[in-house]
């Protein structure tokens, strides 16, 4: 939406990646679409991610207290993002856990 109002070559940039990769996708719904395919997708996550933040920081000539507003919610949600992969760490690595410790983690049903 940001490439068609502000026509910003920089979200369409980011955005075709994503496309491009989930785009073939679509014409398979009745197959099994595996997680590890999503790799190929992560620097495009990425970049559509530090775009979105900095849109929250705001321009370098914005006021002040907006660039540190914006500031402040992207650190606090970078923060965010390091805690909970910290917290699934042992999952995604294969970590050996106890019963407890994996429930404690399945967040979702479909997750077990």
């Amino acid at each position: 939406m940001l490439g068609i109002v502000h026509r910003d070559g920089r979200a369409w940039a980011s955005l075709s990646g994503i496309v491009a990769g989930y785009l073939p996708w679509s014409l398979y719904t009745d197959r099994t679409i595996f997680t590890f395919y999503a790799i190929a997708f992560e620097p495009w996550l990425i970049l559509c991610l530090t775009y979105m933040l900095s849109l929250v920081i705001g321009p370098p000539g914005a006021e002040r207290e907006r660039r540190l507003a914006g500031g402040l919610f992207v650190g606090s949600l970078l923060v965010l993002i390091v805690m909970v992969s910290a917290f699934f760490w042992p999952v995604w690595t294969g970590q050996v856990l106890d019963v407890e410790q994996w429930q404690y983690r399945m967040w979702s049903p479909s997750w077990t």
